[in-house]
């Protein structure tokens, strides 16, 4: 959907909610890849995102844009509803693929092999929850910093300084065991 079909539909389901439809099937694939990856159950990831698509579609005549794509407030929402999920749960979970990481471990000059990403997965196991959401959400969903500034209600910049320093951290705790 190009930006203009986008702001279009948006005030269109802004004037009728039945009018949603587009949007939902737009993003839906996207925003329930995001939530499976992080809940790791098929049934409870398509009710969470569900639920956030509803929450999405109740708050759409409050959304404003403000030149960053609509698609990131959707993240901003799901995130928040798989926060929930966890906090009911007191868990996390971090698991990646072979092809989620590629960036992550070029960002940190680390050869992609299998040996380093199990030391990856157990350096991603170390970091606090908001830390491993932060590379999740620009190394596995791709998200641009922009993007996941509005995700977590930080400016741009923040979004890439936090980034670096998580980043650091990983490297820091990949050097150790070197």
């Amino acid at each position: 959907m190009d930006p203009e079909s986008e702001a279009a539909a948006i005030r269109a389901a802004k004037a009728d909610p039945q009018r949603f439809t587009p949007l939902y099937e737009r993003y839906f694939g996207d925003i329930y890849r995001f939530v499976e990856r992080r809940i790791r159950d098929r049934q409870r990831s398509a009710d969470i995102t569900q639920d956030a698509f509803l929450k999405a579609m109740l708050a759409l005549p409050r959304y404003t844009d403000r030149g960053l794509p609509f698609r990131a407030w959707l993240y901003r929402i799901a995130l928040n509803e798989v926060r929930m999920y966890w906090r009911k749960r007191k868990e996390i979970l971090v698991e990646m693929s072979f092809a989620e990481v590629l960036g992550l471990t070029e960002e940190i000059g680390m050869p992609p092999v299998e040996e380093e990403l199990a030391r990856l997965a157990q350096a991603m196991g170390r970091l606090d929850e908001a830390k491993a959401h932060l590379v999740e959400l620009r190394y596995m969903d791709g998200l641009s910093f922009q993007e996941i500034g509005q995700v977590l209600g930080i400016a741009e910049d923040a979004a890439k300084m936090r980034t670096h320093r998580v980043l650091a951290t990983l490297r820091t705790y990949l050097s150790q065991r070197a």
